[in-house]
Order: C-alpha cells, then sequence, then structure tokens
C-alpha cells in the first residue's frame, strides 16, 4: 500500500471514531481522549527532543498530566493551579541528581516546554468542549484545521512552485494561500450551519487567524524535528506518522478559539 493509501485509510478509520465521541460521547470521553492524544504527543516529543530524559520523571509528567485533566473535568479551569508541579517536579529531579546534570539548562529547559506546548493547548481544548455549544465549536476547529491542511497539501503537491520556508521544504507559498482559503470557506459554511446569528466577519476572521496559527504550528513541529533530525516524531498513524505530526497545527490554533469564545 503507498503512503497515500495509507494516509487515506488511516483517515478513513479516524475520523467517524473522532465525530461519534464529540457528537455522542459524555464529556468525560472526550476529556480522555484529549488526555491520551497529549500522553502520546508527549511520550512523541521527550522521545525524538530529550531521549535520555529520566524515564522516572517523565512517568512523573504522565502522572501529574492525568491528574490535571481529571481536575480540569471535574472541577473546572480554576484547578490549572496544578500546572506548576510539572516545573516543581522537573526542578526538584534536577536537584537530587546535580552533578550528573551540571550543564545541562538546555535539557531542562527541553523538558519544561513539553508540558506548555502539548498539555495546555489540549487542556483549553476539554474546557472549550464543556462550555455551551461546545462541541460544535470543538467541530469547527477540526473542521477550519483539517480542511485547511488538506487543502494546502493537495494544492501545494500539484501547483506548488515557491518554497515557503527552508524549514519545510515540502510547504510552498501556493499551498500556504490555498489553505487560508479553504479554511475560511470551510469556517464560514459551517458557521452557517450551526452559528447561524454569528456575523460572517467575525468568523472568517476567527477562521483566518485559526489557519494561521495551524500552519505556524506545523511548521514549529517540523522546526523541531529538524533540529533533532528525525523525518516524524512517531510511527503510530500509518501514512501521517506520528501523533504529534497529526496534531501539531491545533496546538496552536485552540488558544485562539478559547481566547475567541471568551472574549
Amino acid at each position: 500500500m503507498t503512503p497515500h493509501l495509507k494516509r487515506l485509510a488511516t483517515a478513513l478509520i479516524l475520523i467517524p471514531l473522532v465525530l461519534i465521541i464529540i457528537v455522542f460521547a459524555p464529556p468525560w470521553v472526550f476529556s480522555l481522549l484529549a488526555m491520551s492524544v497529549a500522553l502520546i504527543c508527549l511520550n512523541e516529543y521527550y522521545s525524538f527532543i530529550v531521549p535520555k530524559a529520566s524515564r522516572q520523571l517523565t512517568l512523573l509528567i504522565y502522572f501529574v498530566t492525568v491528574i490535571l485533566f481529571y481536575a480540569v473535568l471535574h472541577k473546572g479551569f480554576s484547578y490549572v493551579a496544578i500546572i506548576p508541579f510539572f516545573f516543581i517536579f522537573i526542578f526538584i529531579s534536577f536537584l537530587f541528581d546535580y552533578k550528573k546534570n551540571t550543564g545541562t539548562i538546555g535539557d531542562i529547559g527541553q523538558i519544561l516546554l513539553g508540558p506548555i506546548y502539548i498539555n495546555l493547548p489540549f487542556l483549553l481544548l476539554v474546557i472549550i468542549f464543556m462550555f455551551n455549544d461546545g462541541k460544535f465549536w470543538v467541530l469547527f476547529l477540526l473542521t477550519v484545521a483539517f480542511g485547511g491542511d488538506t487543502a494546502s497539501f493537495y494544492f501545494g503537491k500539484f501547483f506548488g512552485r515557491h518554497k515557503l520556508s527552508d524549514i519545510s521544504p515540502g510547504k510552498t507559498i501556493e499551498g500556504a494561500i490555498a489553505g487560508l482559503i479553504a479554511a475560511i470557506v470551510f469556517g464560514c459554511f459551517f458557521s452557517k450551519l450551526f452559528f447561524p446569528s454569528l456575523s460572517i466577519l467575525s468568523i472568517m476572521l476567527l477562521a483566518f487567524a485559526m489557519a494561521i496559527s495551524c500552519q505556524l504550528g506545523d511548521l514549529a513541529e517540523s522546526m523541531l524535528k529538524r533540529i533533532s533530525k528525525v523525518k516524524d516524531s512517531g510511527t503510530i498513524l500509518p501514512g501521517h506518522g506520528g501523533m504529534l505530526d497529526r496534531v501539531d497545527s491545533l496546538l496552536f490554533a485552540i488558544p485562539f478559539l478559547y481566547l475567541y469564545l471568551s472574549i
């Protein structure tokens, strides 16, 4: 099976499953899904960014992640105060192993980046899901992000001529523009169906901001992989690579959606 067919087959399996969970499952099931994806992404991140990180430390971070998602699901965003424990445990770990880790401040920063880069957006996503019409806003996010990503991929593949960035040579300016246009179109169409009371202008601006952030999120993960000299973050999704490869664009888009809904 070609990589493209693997990519298509994986999407055809995952899309209905994710839609069923979002539309029909209770909040705790969606929270479990978001937490599981966050844990997989964290594991992939540490495997190629800080492969020599203490296994005990990463397991502790995973444990705090589970506690944090549970607390937010049952008690709301006020329990986000648990987040500093990520940094407390990381620093304590290095304190007790100071001589061995002397001069590895870069490792400390890379380990600290994981929960900020991955956990915080997924926590915001769980909170968005619990808003009024939250499940539809999650679907809006996925429609804009993956609709724009698909348009960018295929248009860039067949019509792209000008490289977008040295970070990811396969991405083109033409593909990026097509992705932006597609994201706005998909966003407006979705809004007319599910949020008819909202102005088209506000939805267009939101979709535009999210589409830009999606592309920046994709490039950011590509930069991390290029620095680490790896092609994919993992192999869990045939045709797509790792879980982080699939959701990297969402990590930058979720905060924009949360800010829009909060305001």
